[in-house]
């Protein structure tokens, strides 16, 4: 399933092998043997594979349908997404890093970049859930 979604996700966004494999800081013979089934990526490139595409890790190995976590849910708007990631940055530059990662532990661009997205993801689906629930039920689009 990896494969197929793989491909689909590339050729939908119109990127090559190459281009991916440099967006994601690979060779393009990586991106060719998953294509091809002869290796698979590990959990922390299949992270990145998924930020990428903006679609989930669930959907990219094949145990959701579809790439939306919550089709049921309303969209969010370019303004949605942009007070995201207002908040977003916000938040990152006031967090502690030192006590979110165990005293005196330094996060590295991986910790961080891994912090980020997960954020990102729970923001999102909390704006969803909140523009659903609290959206009059006269200006809901169903």
């Amino acid at each position: 399933m990896f494969i197929e979604r793989l491909k689909g996700l590339r050729n939908e966004h119109k990127i090559t092998q190459s281009a991916l494999a440099e967006a994601m800081g690979l060779s393009q013979q990586a991106i060719a043997k998953w294509e091809t089934g002869k290796s698979s990526p590990d959990i922390n490139t299949l992270k990145k594979l998924a930020d990428y595409f903006g679609v989930t890790t669930d959907f990219l190995t094949g145990y959701t349908p579809s790439p939306d976590t919550r089709p049921d849910l309303p969209p969010l708007t370019p303004r949605d997404e942009r007070d995201i990631a207002k908040d977003l940055e916000k938040m990152l530059a006031e967090l502690d890093t030192s006590a979110a990662f165990g005293g005196n532990l330094t996060p590295d661009g991986e910790d961080m970049e891994l912090l980020k997205s997960s954020l990102t993801q729970a923001m999102t689906l909390a704006k969803r859930v909140a523009k659903q629930k609290f959206t009059p039920k006269k200006y809901r689009k169903e």
